[in-house]
Protein backbone atom coordinates (compact mmCIF):
# COMPACT_ATOMS: atom_id res chain seq x y z
CA UNK A 1 0.00 0.00 0.00
CA UNK A 2 1.12 3.76 -0.45
CA UNK A 3 3.79 4.65 2.61
CA UNK A 4 4.99 7.29 4.19
CA UNK A 5 8.68 6.95 5.34
CA UNK A 6 8.63 9.57 8.27
CA UNK A 7 6.60 11.70 10.16
CA UNK A 8 9.36 14.46 9.24
CA UNK A 9 7.87 17.36 6.43
CA UNK A 10 10.31 19.51 4.26
CA UNK A 11 10.33 20.36 0.67
CA UNK A 12 12.34 18.38 -2.52
CA UNK A 13 14.88 21.09 -4.30
CA UNK A 14 13.68 19.80 -7.66
CA UNK A 15 17.23 20.75 -8.71
CA UNK A 16 18.83 18.38 -6.61
CA UNK A 17 16.01 15.48 -7.09
CA UNK A 18 16.47 15.43 -10.42
CA UNK A 19 19.63 14.83 -11.02
CA UNK A 20 19.57 12.18 -7.54
CA UNK A 21 16.74 10.36 -10.25
CA UNK A 22 18.60 10.46 -13.67
CA UNK A 23 21.37 8.22 -12.00
CA UNK A 24 18.58 5.80 -9.88
CA UNK A 25 16.66 5.20 -13.23
CA UNK A 26 19.56 4.42 -14.67
CA UNK A 27 20.44 1.92 -11.89
CA UNK A 28 17.13 0.65 -12.22
CA UNK A 29 17.27 0.17 -15.71
CA UNK A 30 19.85 -2.47 -15.38
CA UNK A 31 17.64 -4.76 -13.18
CA UNK A 32 15.11 -4.93 -15.90
CA UNK A 33 17.49 -5.36 -18.90
CA UNK A 34 18.97 -8.32 -17.13
CA UNK A 35 15.97 -10.15 -16.26
CA UNK A 36 15.16 -8.85 -20.13
CA UNK A 37 17.71 -10.83 -21.47
CA UNK A 38 17.73 -13.71 -19.02
CA UNK A 39 14.22 -14.25 -19.18
CA UNK A 40 14.21 -16.08 -15.88
CA UNK A 41 11.56 -14.09 -14.16
CA UNK A 42 8.63 -15.58 -12.07
CA UNK A 43 4.93 -14.00 -13.10
CA UNK A 44 2.06 -13.47 -11.03
CA UNK A 45 -1.64 -12.72 -11.89
CA UNK A 46 -3.48 -9.48 -10.89
CA UNK A 47 -6.86 -8.66 -11.31
CA UNK A 48 -8.72 -9.59 -14.93
CA UNK A 49 -6.44 -9.81 -17.18
CA UNK A 50 -3.75 -7.97 -15.98
CA UNK A 51 -0.20 -9.40 -14.35
CA UNK A 52 2.98 -8.52 -13.05
CA UNK A 53 6.60 -9.89 -12.73
CA UNK A 54 9.49 -10.26 -10.52
CA UNK A 55 11.30 -7.57 -12.59
CA UNK A 56 8.79 -5.34 -11.72
CA UNK A 57 8.16 -5.80 -8.39
CA UNK A 58 12.28 -5.59 -7.94
CA UNK A 59 12.59 -2.93 -9.26
CA UNK A 60 9.63 -0.98 -7.42
CA UNK A 61 11.34 -2.13 -4.21
CA UNK A 62 14.30 -0.77 -5.18
CA UNK A 63 12.98 2.62 -6.17
CA UNK A 64 10.85 2.99 -3.26
CA UNK A 65 13.94 1.97 -0.69
CA UNK A 66 16.58 4.42 -2.12
CA UNK A 67 13.75 7.34 -2.17
CA UNK A 68 12.68 6.85 1.22
CA UNK A 69 16.45 6.66 2.66
CA UNK A 70 17.32 10.25 0.77
CA UNK A 71 13.46 11.51 1.08
CA UNK A 72 12.01 10.42 4.06
CA UNK A 73 9.52 13.21 4.28
CA UNK A 74 7.45 12.09 1.33
CA UNK A 75 4.81 9.74 0.34
CA UNK A 76 4.87 6.74 -2.62
CA UNK A 77 2.47 5.98 -4.98
CA UNK A 78 3.92 2.81 -6.49
CA UNK A 79 1.92 0.54 -9.25
CA UNK A 80 3.40 -2.44 -7.27
CA UNK A 81 2.17 -1.38 -3.59
CA UNK A 82 -1.27 1.04 -4.46
CA UNK A 83 -4.11 0.62 -2.56
CA UNK A 84 -7.15 0.30 -4.47
CA UNK A 85 -8.75 3.77 -2.80
CA UNK A 86 -5.83 6.40 -3.16
CA UNK A 87 -8.30 9.31 -3.58
CA UNK A 88 -6.90 10.37 -0.02
CA UNK A 89 -3.43 11.44 -2.06
CA UNK A 90 -4.95 13.44 -4.14
CA UNK A 91 -4.29 16.80 -2.05
CA UNK A 92 -0.74 15.63 -1.13
CA UNK A 93 2.21 17.58 -2.04
CA UNK A 94 5.96 15.45 -1.97
CA UNK A 95 4.42 12.32 -3.23
CA UNK A 96 6.57 9.96 -5.69
CA UNK A 97 4.19 8.63 -7.81
CA UNK A 98 6.31 5.48 -9.37
CA UNK A 99 5.87 3.13 -12.56
CA UNK A 100 8.81 0.62 -12.00
CA UNK A 101 8.02 -0.79 -15.17
CA UNK A 102 5.07 -0.27 -17.78
CA UNK A 103 4.64 -2.69 -20.88
CA UNK A 104 5.15 -5.70 -18.38
CA UNK A 105 3.17 -7.60 -21.73
CA UNK A 106 6.11 -6.15 -23.93
CA UNK A 107 8.99 -6.91 -21.33
CA UNK A 108 7.50 -10.45 -21.02
CA UNK A 109 7.23 -10.90 -24.41
CA UNK A 110 10.59 -9.77 -25.32
CA UNK A 111 9.58 -6.65 -27.14
CA UNK A 112 11.65 -3.43 -26.00
CA UNK A 113 9.03 -0.74 -25.97
CA UNK A 114 8.72 -0.55 -21.78
CA UNK A 115 9.74 2.22 -19.75
CA UNK A 116 10.08 3.51 -15.65
CA UNK A 117 8.53 6.37 -14.46
CA UNK A 118 9.20 8.96 -11.77
CA UNK A 119 7.47 11.34 -10.98
CA UNK A 120 7.19 14.32 -8.13
CA UNK A 121 3.94 15.48 -7.96
CA UNK A 122 2.03 18.09 -5.37
CA UNK A 123 -1.98 17.91 -5.58
CA UNK A 124 -2.25 16.16 -8.63
CA UNK A 125 0.16 18.26 -10.32
CA UNK A 126 3.67 17.10 -11.49
CA UNK A 127 6.25 19.06 -10.34
CA UNK A 128 9.33 17.12 -11.96
CA UNK A 129 9.52 13.83 -13.96
CA UNK A 130 12.04 11.41 -15.18
CA UNK A 131 11.15 8.49 -17.32
CA UNK A 132 14.11 6.06 -18.68
CA UNK A 133 14.05 3.71 -21.38
CA UNK A 134 16.21 0.59 -20.73
CA UNK A 135 17.06 -1.19 -23.78
CA UNK A 136 17.76 2.06 -25.25
CA UNK A 137 19.51 3.89 -22.16
CA UNK A 138 16.96 6.88 -22.80
CA UNK A 139 16.73 9.33 -19.89
CA UNK A 140 13.49 11.80 -20.40
CA UNK A 141 13.61 14.56 -18.23
CA UNK A 142 12.07 18.05 -16.97
CA UNK A 143 10.61 19.74 -13.94
CA UNK A 144 8.43 22.57 -13.34
CA UNK A 145 10.46 25.41 -13.02
CA UNK A 146 12.93 24.58 -16.44
CA UNK A 147 12.30 25.76 -19.62
CA UNK A 148 11.65 22.94 -21.47
CA UNK A 149 12.45 18.87 -21.51
CA UNK A 150 15.45 16.95 -22.35
CA UNK A 151 16.17 13.55 -23.96
CA UNK A 152 19.71 13.09 -22.22
CA UNK A 153 20.99 16.57 -22.66
CA UNK A 154 19.13 17.45 -25.62
CA UNK A 155 16.42 19.75 -25.76
CA UNK A 156 12.71 17.79 -27.28
CA UNK A 157 9.89 19.47 -29.40
CA UNK A 158 6.77 17.75 -30.04
CA UNK A 159 5.85 17.53 -33.71
CA UNK A 160 5.25 20.76 -35.70
CA UNK A 161 2.36 18.53 -37.90
CA UNK A 162 -0.86 20.62 -37.74
CA UNK A 163 -2.57 18.76 -40.53
CA UNK A 164 -4.58 15.93 -39.58
CA UNK A 165 -4.54 13.87 -42.48
CA UNK A 166 -0.85 13.65 -41.27
CA UNK A 167 -1.43 12.67 -37.91
CA UNK A 168 0.20 9.65 -36.47
CA UNK A 169 -2.12 8.90 -33.06
CA UNK A 170 -1.16 6.72 -30.53
CA UNK A 171 -3.76 5.01 -28.18
CA UNK A 172 -3.59 1.91 -25.51
CA UNK A 173 -5.99 -0.77 -24.73
CA UNK A 174 -7.08 -0.36 -21.27
CA UNK A 175 -7.50 -3.55 -18.68
CA UNK A 176 -10.96 -2.66 -17.88
CA UNK A 177 -13.77 -3.74 -20.43
CA UNK A 178 -15.79 -0.44 -20.01
CA UNK A 179 -12.39 1.78 -20.91
CA UNK A 180 -11.43 -0.39 -23.48
CA UNK A 181 -15.26 0.92 -25.04
CA UNK A 182 -14.52 4.30 -24.66
CA UNK A 183 -11.25 4.34 -26.56
CA UNK A 184 -12.87 2.08 -29.52
CA UNK A 185 -15.24 4.89 -29.87
CA UNK A 186 -12.88 7.76 -29.28
CA UNK A 187 -10.99 6.26 -32.32
CA UNK A 188 -14.28 6.29 -34.01
CA UNK A 189 -14.62 9.97 -34.05
CA UNK A 190 -10.82 10.27 -35.92
CA UNK A 191 -10.52 7.22 -38.00
CA UNK A 192 -11.51 8.24 -40.95
CA UNK A 193 -9.48 11.14 -41.12
CA UNK A 194 -5.85 10.24 -39.43
CA UNK A 195 -3.14 8.88 -41.20
CA UNK A 196 -2.06 6.11 -38.63
CA UNK A 197 -3.18 4.97 -35.29
CA UNK A 198 -1.08 2.72 -33.41
CA UNK A 199 -0.85 1.07 -29.73
CA UNK A 200 2.55 0.33 -28.63
CA UNK A 201 1.89 -1.22 -25.50
CA UNK A 202 3.38 1.41 -22.98
CA UNK A 203 1.96 4.41 -22.05
CA UNK A 204 4.80 5.74 -20.57
CA UNK A 205 6.85 5.12 -23.72
CA UNK A 206 4.42 6.17 -25.86
CA UNK A 207 3.77 9.73 -24.56
CA UNK A 208 7.46 10.49 -24.15
CA UNK A 209 7.60 9.69 -27.80
CA UNK A 210 4.80 12.22 -27.87
CA UNK A 211 7.02 14.41 -25.98
CA UNK A 212 10.07 13.51 -28.97
CA UNK A 213 7.90 14.41 -31.79
CA UNK A 214 7.52 10.53 -32.98
CA UNK A 215 3.69 10.83 -32.49
CA UNK A 216 1.06 13.49 -32.53
CA UNK A 217 -1.48 12.86 -30.45
CA UNK A 218 -2.23 9.63 -27.41
CA UNK A 219 -5.57 8.86 -25.83
CA UNK A 220 -6.47 6.25 -23.25
CA UNK A 221 -8.90 5.69 -20.66
CA UNK A 222 -8.71 4.01 -17.45
CA UNK A 223 -4.71 5.26 -16.54
CA UNK A 224 -3.25 5.14 -13.45
CA UNK A 225 -1.37 8.37 -12.09
CA UNK A 226 2.02 6.17 -12.18
CA UNK A 227 1.25 5.40 -16.08
CA UNK A 228 1.15 9.13 -16.92
CA UNK A 229 2.79 11.65 -14.08
CA UNK A 230 5.83 11.88 -15.94
CA UNK A 231 5.43 11.68 -19.20
CA UNK A 232 2.13 14.38 -19.12
CA UNK A 233 4.74 16.90 -17.57
CA UNK A 234 7.39 16.17 -20.50
CA UNK A 235 4.88 17.14 -23.19
CA UNK A 236 3.35 20.17 -21.53
CA UNK A 237 7.55 21.37 -20.86
CA UNK A 238 8.01 20.20 -24.91
CA UNK A 239 5.47 22.16 -26.45
CA UNK A 240 2.07 19.83 -26.31
CA UNK A 241 -1.38 19.83 -24.34
CA UNK A 242 -2.67 17.73 -22.30
CA UNK A 243 -6.76 17.40 -21.49
CA UNK A 244 -9.71 15.18 -21.02
CA UNK A 245 -11.44 13.52 -24.45
CA UNK A 246 -13.71 16.20 -24.03
CA UNK A 247 -11.47 19.17 -23.33
CA UNK A 248 -11.90 19.79 -19.98
CA UNK A 249 -8.96 20.22 -17.12
CA UNK A 250 -7.17 17.55 -16.50
CA UNK A 251 -4.40 16.02 -13.67
CA UNK A 252 -2.77 12.74 -13.18
CA UNK A 253 -5.73 11.34 -10.94
CA UNK A 254 -7.73 11.81 -14.14
CA UNK A 255 -8.39 8.12 -15.97
CA UNK A 256 -9.15 9.57 -19.37
CA UNK A 257 -6.10 11.35 -21.13
CA UNK A 258 -5.97 13.20 -24.55
CA UNK A 259 -2.34 14.11 -25.01
CA UNK A 260 -1.44 16.20 -28.20
CA UNK A 261 0.99 18.06 -29.88
CA UNK A 262 -1.17 21.06 -29.18
CA UNK A 263 -1.92 22.21 -32.81
CA UNK A 264 -4.05 18.87 -34.06
CA UNK A 265 -6.04 19.38 -30.16
CA UNK A 266 -9.08 17.45 -30.76
CA UNK A 267 -11.77 18.91 -28.67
Amino acid sequence: MSKQCSKEKGSVDLIEARKYLVNLVSKAGEILRKYFESGAFTSRQKEGVDFTTQADTQTDQFLRDNLCKKYPQTKFLTEETAPKNYSDLKDVNALWVIDPLDGTINFSRKHPNFAISVALVDKGISKLAVVYVPMTKETYWTQENLEGAYLNDKKIHVSPTNDLKKASIGCDWAWGLENRKNVVKWLDKISQDVRQIKSMGSAVADLVSLANGQIDGYMHSGVKPWDVAASTLLIEKAGGKITTPTGARWDVFNPDILATNGILHFP
